[in-house]
């Protein structure tokens, strides 16, 4: 694709304010986020100085947005259980088509900062449609801490 065929998308976020992607960086969730069901269209912003954290914001709520993390950079063992009828629902044929995503809950308090290997977000890298899993695996839970895996 050449840059005249790059498609920008502008919206506003309360805490970043006006904000442009471009629209291979948009996902979307077409069951929404649990909790959040109404709202189908993040995009994905990564900057250099945040790395390896992301950011994940609604193009439709201003207020809404997560920080996102690739846990296999911290976890390199975490291996969520997915079931084939989940990744088929997103169009996942190959693993190469999977990215996997957990979303970070920040504290001022260093040791208070926590990534949801519960709910891992599955995107399909292809057609950046992408689902918020919920595992019914005991390994893993909401509030595992970013610190303390990092000092074990």
């Amino acid at each position: 694709m050449s840059e005249a065929e790059v498609q920008l998308i502008t919206f506003n976020n309360v805490k970043f304010g006006e904000v442009t992607v471009d629209q291979r960086d948009v996902l979307e969730f077409p069951y929404g986020l649990p909790g959040f069901e109404r709202f189908k269209q993040f995009g994905l912003i990564e900057t250099e100085e945040e790395a390896p954290f992301l950011r994940l914001l609604s193009l439709d709520e201003p207020r809404l947005g997560f920080v996102i993390l690739n846990p296999m950079l911290i976890w390199s063992d975490y291996d969520p259980d997915i079931g084939k009828e989940d990744l088929e629902g997103l169009g996942i044929e190959k693993v190469e088509q999977l990215a996997v995503y957990c979303i970070v809950t920040l504290s001022d308090i260093p040791q208070h900062v926590t990534a949801n290997l519960r709910g891992p977000i599955c995107i399909n890298t292809d057609t950046m449609r992408a689902k918020q899993m919920i595992l019914v695996d005991e390994r893993y839970h909401t509030k595992h801490s970013i610190i303390e895996s990092k000092a074990g």
